[in-house]
């Protein structure tokens, strides 16, 4: 899957992530620490820290914190949630994308989680 979860994807990720004004619109007063990680764990897993919406720091490999979002999925779910064929909610409910955290806040925040995903296949 080329260079996915990556220092450098994650970063890159992170620099779309800003430039989305609705993405930061719909996250505003939202912060957490989000791990996105590989199902077998083959792999280190990429860190978004936000803070108000806005994706401040990306990190690879040890986790900065404890994330208090963590999503995880095999390389073939990654890859139709980066083409499109697999949409973020579709993937949490049928739990092709493992998800760690408070649901509560999730689905609070599902359409910014919908716009978040999405972005996956611009970087």
């Amino acid at each position: 899957m080329d260079n996915f979860l990556t220092a450098e994807w994650v970063e890159r990720y992170r620099l779309h992530w800003n430039e989305q004004s609705e993405l930061l619109q719909g996250l505003k007063g939202f912060s957490a620490l989000i791990e996105y990680g590989w199902e077998d764990g083959s792999k280190p897993s990429a860190f978004l820290l936000v803070e108000d919406g806005r994706a401040i720091a990306a990190g690879w490999g040890e986790a900065p914190g404890k994330p208090v979002f963590v999503m995880k999925a095999s390389a073939e779910n990654w890859r139709r949630l980066r083409e499109g064929t697999l949409s973020g909610r579709a993937a949490l409910l049928t739990k092709k994308l493992k998800f760690q955290g408070s649901m509560i806040t999730a689905m609070k925040y599902m359409g910014p989680f919908e716009k978040s995903i999405a972005l996956l296949s611009a970087v």
